[in-house]
């Protein structure tokens, strides 16, 4: 449900509203959600308590939040009880209020990292209790906070790049660090009035230049983008090894096949026919990756740098890489005519696609072409490209052969067939978004594809056979309770998943089949996909329920996972029975690094997403006002969700702003409906919107349906990219 201006909301409405929101909300935030105003506030004052005696909500002082949230709180440690179990204080705590003394525990024994007068973010059992859970620790950086300076007066205001909420706080005069409007700057609290105001202390760059807006996630999740002196002069210093004990395979012309702007180049492939008579139709394939091992040892400035990272993380305007450029653009990029250092596997298969036998080498190699997909792709179909007929002939043709035949293995497994569509950011030279388009997939994308898994198949197998220990790749199958909230949403568009049948992919696939008759095919896609578990790492394997694979392990990519530089070492170990260079891992040790490195993935996938959203943002942000085609990809109580479908950019509809009705949500035919008007808004429609606001520090986009833009009142938010 929505509030209009023309009633006053109902207890429901409001508990409803707090409901919608992740995290705390003040009580002057609702108020202007529902436009209520003078006396009307004390209405409101008492509606908020009710709620809150009756246990429907949690109130921390001024803050209102949804009943049974994550209550998370930053505490200073104290010192311990007489049981032995750590103290902390609130750092912020309402002011009528005697801070209480908050007993500390951990259930995955951290609690050792914690000392007095450290600070660590925890989560309370309940909004009474003087118990909770130890989170993690804060360093320094937790007094800090960055944001967008906005001139006001003589001082100013922080905005916080939250994405939930806007959050501002005031720099006072004198304060300011001398910032200009629209400065990216680091901010601490002042002394005596946390959670009230701050200074600015550090300068980060204006947020119109170029690179800016990654550079709020980079600080937002304090991604590590500077190498220690140490590790850049180990990485400067490599050089390519001689060739030695390693096979030669620089004859054989294997080629890299990426986007056009890569500038790291780890994987390479080769394949041809098998002379082997007993394998007639079948195939030899050879996945060839960047010996990064030979230049990383455990231990050193380079592995611990490379560890704390736990990867590369990728922005429209860079990279963050996992290694310093020296490796990872030079010494271990599989350039064209260079030799290099890798680590090979030779592939047999079948004419079906079965894998027969493989074996893993050290190696030396030279790229014999830097590919692109589309060059690739075009070349294959007989598209005027600069390769030669006779390179065509003897190197492209075979990839795809060898390819078509991985198909029916692939097919014949079932993996589960989620291609769901991707958008790619163009930037001009200026570092300025020049477009918004679907991301290409190829024949050769998927080629790709196939050859990686397929190695990364043997790679696990290799390590399994040899009793040796190994990172794997695990994806669980699907909760139980996912599964059954999937089915219920399903049941209104006439599909069903059946019940007291083993969960496999196909079961999911005959769904997403099944949707493409459907206008809400966009969203069954989406839930489907969220019904799936996460995939991470860990030294014991459960297997991939995604791919449908019974073991897997990550090996093709050691430049920016580090996940795939632990495999490569235990590789190399049973490659060659050296005790004088051990796998430097125990088992206990290697859950840790999976723990470590799945975080650090979901970190930066986070950090990704949501710099994508905020280019975005920044390039609708002067098409305030225009309409669009879009879709409904989602429906709640309080808003709808829209995608649009020139850009595949995402947007919400916020129901309390649609002027010309007040709507009703109907959960089981997924819709909202109007209550005079009876106009009905339904997972799956198309329509046209209007862009209502853009957010681009926020990553916000605002729509609203154009055939009810005119009743609306428009506040376009654009000084602030100005």
């Amino acid at each position: 449900m929505a509030h209009t201006p023309q009633k006053f909301p109902s207890s429901e409405d409001i508990l409803g509203f707090i409901n919608s929101h992740e995290g705390e909300i003040r009580r002057r935030e609702i108020a202007q959600a529902f436009h209520i105003k003078g006396n009307d506030r004390i209405v409101l004052k008492k509606m908020l308590k009710e709620l809150v005696e009756k246990q429907a909500i949690q109130q921390r002082g001024k803050y209102y939040q949804r009943k049974g949230q994550l209550n998370l709180l930053v505490v200073k440690i104290t010192g311990v009880d007489e049981e032995g179990y750590l103290l902390g204080a609130p750092e912020i705590w309402p002011e009528h209020e005697e801070k209480p003394l908050i007993r500390v525990f951990s259930k995955a024994n951290k609690i050792n990292q914690l000392n007095p007068e450290d600070l660590a973010l925890v989560r309370l059992k309940d909004p009474k209790a003087l118990e909770a859970e130890f989170v993690r620790k804060f360093d320094e950086k937790a007094h800090r906070v960055m944001g967008v300076f906005e001139l006001d007066g003589e001082g100013g205001r922080l905005i916080l790049p939250e994405k939930r909420r806007k959050i501002e706080y005031i720099i006072p005069a004198g304060q300011t660090f001398n910032a200009q409007h629209n400065d990216l700057v680091e901010a601490e609290w002042i002394q005596g009035r946390r959670g009230e105001s701050l200074k600015v202390t550090k300068i980060l760059g204006s947020l119109n230049a170029p690179k800016s807006i990654s550079l709020i996630a980079i600080h937002t999740y304090e991604l590590p983008h500077e190498f220690s002196p140490q590790s850049i002069e180990l990485a400067e210093k490599a050089k390519v090894p001689p060739l030695g004990n390693r096979e030669d395979l620089r004859d054989i012309p294997l080629v890299t096949i990426d986007d056009e702007d890569a500038r790291d180049f780890d994987d390479a492939i080769w394949a041809s026919p098998d002379t082997d008579p007993k394998n007639p139709k079948g195939w030899h394939l050879i996945v060839a990756i960047a010996d990064v091992s030979a230049y990383v040892t455990p231990k050193d400035a380079l592995d611990q740098e490379a560890y704390r990272r736990g990867n590369s993380v990728y922005f429209p305007d860079r990279v963050v890489p996992m290694l310093p450029e020296a490796l990872s653009n030079n010494i271990c990029s599989l350039k064209p005519q260079e030799d290099r250092a890798c680590l090979a596997v030779h592939l047999w298969i079948n004419q079906s696609g079965r894998l027969l036998r493989h074996k893993f080498s050290r190696a030396l190699m030279r790229s014999a072409a830097r590919l692109t997909y589309t060059k690739t792709q075009a070349a294959f179909e007989g598209q005027k490209t600069d390769l030669s007929k006779d390179f065509i002939k003897t190197v492209i043709s075979p990839l795809y052969g060898a390819y078509k035949s991985l198909c029916v293995e692939r097919d014949k497994r079932g993996p589960l067939d989620l291609d769901m569509p991707e958008e790619r950011i163009y930037l001009d030279e200026k570092g300025q978004v020049a477009k918004i388009a679907p991301r290409p997939r190829l024949n050769s994308h998927r080629l790709i594809e196939e050859f990686m898994i397929l190695a990364n198949v043997a790679a696990a197998i290799e390590l399994e056979t040899r009793q040796h220990l190994c990172m794997y790749r695990v994806h669980d199958e699907p909760s139980l309770e996912k599964v059954d909230a999937l089915r219920e949403f399903l049941k209104g568009f006439d599909l069903s998943l059946p019940k007291g049948q083993a969960i496999r992919p196909k079961i999911f696939n005959h769904i997403l089949e099944k949707a493409k008759e459907s206008p809400a095919q966009g969203a069954i896609n989406q839930l489907v996909l969220r019904a799936q578990a996460q995939a991470v790492y860990s030294p014991e394997n459960i297997g991939h329920f995604g791919l449908n694979l019974p073991r897997y392990c990550h090996f093709t990519s050691p430049i920016r996972r580090y996940a795939d530089l632990v495999v490569h070492r235990a590789l190399v170990e049973v490659m060659t029975n050296n005790k004088d260079t051990p796998f430097s891992y125990t088992l206990p040790q290697l859950k840790a690094v999976a723990e470590h490195i799945s975080l650090t993935e979901r970190v930066a996938a986070t950090a990704e997403r949501e710099t994508t959203e905020r280019y975005v943002a920044a390039y609708l942000k002067d098409k305030i006002g225009e309409s669009f085609m879009a879709r409904i990809n989602g429906v709640t109580e309080f808003a709808m969700f829209v995608t649009i479908e020139e850009n595949g950019a995402d947007g919400i509809m916020p129901l309390r702003l649609l002027a010309d009705d007040y709507y009703a949500y109907d959960q089981k035919k997924q819709r909202v409906v109007g209550r005079r008007k009876k106009r009905i808004y339904t997972l799956g429609d198309r329509l046209k919107v209007t862009l209502h606001e853009a957010e681009p520090l926020l990553g916000g986009l605002t729509f609203l349906p154009a055939e009810t833009q005119k009743k609306a009142m428009i506040s376009s938010r654009k000084k602030r990219w100005k």
